[in-house]
Formats: C-alpha cells, structure tokens, sequence
C-alpha cells in the first residue's frame, strides 16, 4: 500500500513529472540510472553514506566506480540508534543492522579506496563537517529514521550544490524518510527526479 501510494505522489509531484524512469530494484537504478549520471561528469565524486550497516553498499559503489576521490560513511555501527516505526507501528527494534562480525568496529572494506567512518549519531557527526570538496557529491540515504533524515537534509540545503545525486532508500515511507523530504520540499529544496523504485528515489539538485 506504501509502494503504491508513492508511485501516485511520485505522478502528480512537479518534481517528477515526466520522469517515470521505475527500476525494479535498486540495484538496477543504480547500475542503469545513477551510475550513468555520476560517470557523465568526468570528475571525481564524494560520496557521503549514511546508513553504513555491514557496508554492503559501500562495496557495491566501490566495485561499480572508480570515480570516487574520498567514502564518507556515517552510522553508529551499533544498529538502528532507536526504532523504526510507522505511524506508531514498530517495524523494527533498536539495534537491527548492527555490524555481524563485534570483532571488527567498522566494515571492512577491499577496495581501491578506504572509506573514513564517522562513528556516532548523525545530527553530532554532521554539527562539525563540511563539504569536502567543490567536486560534485553522492549522497545515500538509508537511515530508516525521520530524525538523522531531517538532519541530512538540513545539512544539504546548506551545503548542497547543483548537481549532486541523492538516494534515499526508503523514500516510500511517509513517516521517515518521505516525510523528511517532504518537509525539505516546503522549506524550499530544489531538485528533480532522476529514477525510482517503488519504494527508492534517486534526485538531483537543482
């Protein structure tokens, strides 16, 4: 029911008229869609995680791109800080998510690139961190939670420039995600959209 009524917002929204670009999972929207996007700029990315968990996306990026110049990942790498709920309704408790492997603080991660953690909760992380560079950001969002999607996006109305890709994981839900951007949408954020799941949004800045 969560799907479905995203994909109707997602057609009357000015944001996303015109663009029906539906993926049937996220790993097709990023292959198909964002990574596409990213390569047509020619210059190296920044990335900025949010929702690290066991790191499963950061290998992914890191294995589809070889653009990235700095891996930001940010969690608390405990599990969820809190639980996950649904208009009251609990989906998941505190502490899913967390790391499999207690022996090992961080994800560990073979790639060309090593990735800085940002360990903790996200609105402390974000008080004291800047934009890295002028070149152009990528930005996932799989926090679960209203309250660190509020403070992302926050940080990005701030910080964030034309241009830069975000990808929310969890858009379909009105009470987090969703609701977190829709209110960022009333505050005045600019962008379009760029591909979808039916339940993951991936934008750009205008």
């Amino acid at each position: 029911m969560l799907s479905s009524r995203f994909l109707q917002k997602l057609s009357a929204e000015p944001f996303a008229v015109g663009k029906r670009q539906k993926s049937s999972n996220r790993y097709q929207l990023w292959a198909d869609h964002v990574q596409p996007y990213l390569q047509r700029s020619g210059k190296p990315i920044v990335a900025l995680e949010f929702g690290v968990a066991s790191g499963l996306a950061t290998r992914t990026w890191l294995s589809l791109l070889d653009q990235f110049e700095e891996w930001h990942g940010f969690d608390t790498f405990e599990g969820l800080p809190e639980p996950w709920k649904r208009g009251g309704v609990e989906v998941m408790k505190s502490g899913v998510f967390a790391p499999e492997d207690q022996t090992h603080p961080f994800p560990r991660i073979d790639s060309y690139l090593d990735p800085t953690w940002h360990r903790g909760l996200i609105a402390d992380s974000l008080k004291t961190f800047k934009r890295p560079s002028d070149n152009p950001l990528f930005v996932l969002i799989d926090v679960d939670l209203y309250a660190p999607t509020v403070d992302i996006l926050s940080w990005l109305e701030i910080n964030g420039r034309k241009g830069d890709c975000v990808y929310f994981d969890e858009a379909f839900d009105p009470f987090n995600e969703g609701a977190a951007l829709d209110e960022a949408v009333v505050r005045g954020l600019k962008f379009r959209v760029l591909a979808h799941t039916g339940s993951a949004l991936a934008i750009v800045l205008d």
